[in-house]
């Protein structure tokens, strides 16, 4: 490991990625340039009354739910998740996020380096 890593620190110091949708926000704290070399994981930040647009693509989600509330559609089902839940989005399958609650929605979002060409350099 070379000297001057970073190897820990706070979600809300890493810097914004590109925005999805007004109210949302991406920070990616693990990638291949960055401790990982096989996925990338993002912190999302959903504010209150926003949704994720709906959207399909070849790679799988693998999701982890740190705070908040949300109506998360998969292919069609409704979740009802919450700060402690997971969800798994398969690849090609449709889905959508809709913050429900009156605060932050918070999640770590991992995919494989081609989900997010932004981070995987």
């Amino acid at each position: 490991m070379s000297k001057g890593a970073v190897l820990a620190g706070r979600l809300a110091d890493l810097p914004l990625g590109a925005s999805h949708a007004p109210g949302i926000e991406k920070r990616v704290v693990f990638s291949p340039g960055n401790h990982w070399g096989d996925y990338v994981a993002r912190h999302f930040r959903v504010d209150a009354g926003v949704t994720t647009p709906f959207h399909s693509h070849p790679w799988p989600h693998y999701m982890f739910i740190l705070a908040g509330r949300c109506k998360g559609t998969i292919d069609g089902a409704v979740h009802q998740l919450e700060g402690g839940c997971w969800a798994f989005v398969p690849p090609d399958v449709e889905h959508s996020f809709e913050n429900t609650g009156d605060s932050a929605f918070e999640f770590i979002c991992i995919v494989p380096p081609e989900g997010d060409p932004e981070a995987a350099n």
